[in-house]
């Protein structure tokens, strides 16, 4: 399954695509296919007018159209889009959802400011390699609101999102860069701007007992642009840093002019215009929890999202295999297979594993994935003939084929891998058997490769030359008769080879033999 995440932001747009698949124990993994993120500003202005801006608007919908193309092509089955600061700031803000969703099909939710924050830790705490010993913050500030979480491990004490965010403070407190007095008698803006930010938390840090946070983790582009300045590289923004460092920068770059901004080292072009009263904030929200050392994540409210919906996926009932076979005939079309071969073998199995059911007595479920593994076994044979099981291999595993989950994307693979291999299980050969004694797929996976070596050596020729009719039992023997209207010694020749894997097995004998057509 495939789920599509959007996360409309007061300054970006947030585009991921995830393929989620279910291990045969019925967990839930997944791995992200692909990750954009535009800067579409749909705060400009909107804190000094109270309403998005028709610019703004124009450059969110072409990146939603964007995105749509984008799921269309890489098939996804499931998109789920949140607005947050912005939007519920804006008055007309769910109303630019509806816009959306009437122009791109795709529905937005406006999320309050305290699932944001839930989610955000969410995302960061099951995701977040190694996390901080004792209280630490979580701190995402946006460009309409920023949402901090204290935690301890994996629990969260205490959670709020406050209406500070930097195109909000940028607009309303400083304006210019520099910030220009009004006046030589004026107030001064950072000054103003300090004072309002301790305003707003600090009667909520009191009133709750917030507990001190020597370690502050920042999951927002703000927070890592402000990593790369302090570290004078724009390659280490995933490096701490210390709070002290913050506080120097800030003093350094409050005077400075955008052009002088923009010849800082670290400093992301991007971000010159908010970042001032990022580092502002940031400064003040580490002086007011006793921070002292502050660290940049990958991980924020995406995928929090995410987590949502694996849970959502986990807690339905399991189903069987989603993949298509249509979508798999199409692609080894496309790609110039054999397709007359690769049915044929494909026929050739399922007959194979419908008539020995009585010895091999795999559940049904698993004809699904001889059946695929028949389609897909030559698909190397379009880079080389030689090694062509190899590059099947690698192309079945890299194809993300819908609906296919990794562990069947695994098992295909490997069948595809091996299907010129008759004496896997000689003691010299078992290392390439990819399951181990102890792994349940290992004996699904040689029952099924067993097959599909049968039912490849009955077209050698890739002229359907040999027809399968039935399958008698002899007690230890197995009488496999066909029929066929030209000389079919090739593919007997072959059979005798490849039948080796399955006598093995089940120890029995196999033998092929021609009845009237």
């Amino acid at each position: 399954m495939r789920i599509a995440i959007i996360d409309l932001g007061t300054n970006s747009i947030r585009f991921d695509i995830h393929e989620v698949s279910a291990s045969r124990k019925g967990t839930h993994q997944h791995r992200r296919l692909y990750r954009e993120k535009t800067m579409v500003r749909l705060g400009q202005d909107l804190f000094l007018n109270g309403k998005l801006s028709e610019e703004s608007k124009r450059r969110t919908l072409e990146a939603v159209h964007s995105f749509h193309s984008t799921m269309r092509a890489l098939s996804v089955d499931r998109c789920v889009a949140f607005g947050t600061a912005a939007i519920r700031d804006a008055s007309d803000g769910e109303n630019f959802l509806l816009d959306l969703k009437k122009k791109t099909g795709i529905e937005f939710r406006m999320i309050t400011g305290a699932e944001e924050a839930s989610l955000i830790a969410k995302g960061v705490l099951n995701n977040q390699p190694s996390l901080p010993k004792g209280t630490f913050a979580l701190i995402d500030i946006g460009g309409g609101s920023t949402e901090i979480s204290i935690c301890k491990g994996h629990t969260v004490l205490r959670s709020h999102s406050f209406n500070l965010g930097v195109a909000k403070l940028q607009q309303v407190f400083l304006k210019t860069q520099p910030p220009v007095r009004a006046g030589k008698t004026g107030s001064d803006p950072v000054s103003e701007l300090r004072q309002f930010i301790k305003s707003v938390v600090l009667p909520k840090l009191l009133l709750e007992d917030w507990p001190e946070a020597p370690t502050i983790i920042g999951s927002s582009g703000s927070i890592i642009a402000l990593a790369k300045l302090v570290h004078r590289d724009k390659d280490r923004g995933h490096l701490p840093f210390e709070a002290k460092n913050l506080s120097k920068v800030v003093k350094q770059i409050q005077t400075k002019t955008t052009a002088e901004l923009l010849a800082m080292n670290g400093m992301e072009p991007k971000r010159v215009d908010l970042i001032l009263a990022g580092a502002i904030l940031l400064d003040e929200l580490s002086q007011m929890l006793k921070a002292k050392t502050i660290r940049s994540t990958e991980f924020a409210l995406r995928d929090g999202i995410l987590e949502d919906e694996l849970a959502r996926i986990t807690s339905q009932k399991a189903r069987a295999s989603q993949f298509s076979f249509e979508e798999i005939e199409s692609r080894i079309r496309a790609w110039g297979v054999d397709t007359n071969h690769a049915a044929t073998v494909r026929e050739h199995a399922e007959f194979l594993f419908d008539g020995l059911r009585s010895i091999h007595k795999l559940k049904s479920e698993w004809r699904a994935y001889l059946g695929a593994a028949a389609l897909l076994h030559d698909s190397g044979e379009v880079i080389s003939h030689a090694h062509h099981a190899e590059h099947s291999e690698y192309m079945v595993r890299n194809a993300n084929f819908v609906g296919m989950h990794g562990w069947e994307a695994n098992l295909i693979a490997s069948l595809c891998r091996l299907h010129k291999e008759e004496k896997l299980l000689e003691k010299k050969n078992e290392k390439k058997i990819p399951f181990s004694k102890k792994d349940e797929l290992r004996r699904p996976f040689l029952v099924l490769l067993s097959l599909l070596q049968i039912a490849d050596s009955c077209d050698r020729t890739h002229k359907k030359a040999m027809k399968l009719k039935r399958i008698a039992h002899r007690k230890r023997r197995i009488e496999l008769r066909f029929s066929s209207k030209s000389p079919c010694d090739l593919e007997i020749l072959r059979f005798e080879q490849k039948k080796t894997l399955f006598e093995q097995l089940f120890r029995v004998e196999m033998t092929l033999l021609k009845t009237k057509p």
